[in-house]
């Protein structure tokens, strides 16, 4: 039972984390269960940056998004949100890197995607995750799903794009 706000995450007597291994996994894929992560480490480093895309727009301003990052020679993995009326733009780093430092890099992409496109509003964007530049004092920072969860790929709202 989640009794947040009046209980912290970190303090809840209620928590249970499954340690991540093969079956965790094959269970999420398989859609037995979908998992999440946090995004921020103890040490405020991160090793991805997703951003997230709603609204009505929201298809051609992750496009922008993506197409600027990789004028930037960034990839970026694009992942349709599992209510079909958004996406995640996924990037993924090669070791884990401040969470400041990941969240600049994800503003500069939107920059540079607005001034590719100036009829672009990016009213879409919402925000990333990790949304903080450092670990929540007593918290885990932001949960994110994590995508391939066979139910929505199933159903055709979850497509991961890649390149």
């Amino acid at each position: 039972m989640c009794e947040k706000p009046k209980t912290k995450c970190s303090e809840c007597p209620n928590r249970a984390f499954l340690q991540l291994d093969e079956k965790i996994i094959r269970s999420h894929l398989e859609g037995k269960i979908t998992i999440g992560t946090y995004t921020i480490r103890e040490d405020d480093t991160c090793i991805f940056l997703a951003a997230d895309f709603d609204k009505t727009t929201w298809q051609v301003d992750v496009e922008a998004y993506k197409k600027a990052a990789i004028d930037m020679g960034i990839e970026i993995y694009i992942e349709r949100s599992r209510s079909g009326n958004g996406a995640h733009a996924w990037l993924f780093f090669s070791e884990p890197i401040k969470a400041r430092l990941a969240r600049q890099v994800g503003s500069i992409i939107i920059v540079k995607a607005s001034l590719q496109r100036h009829n672009l509003s990016l009213e879409s964007y919402d925000r990333f995750f990790p949304s903080q530049d450092t670990l929540p004092k007593g918290g885990f920072g932001n949960l994110i799903a994590l995508p391939l969860q066979k139910i929505p790929r199933q159903n055709g709202k979850l497509k991961a794009k890649l390149g």
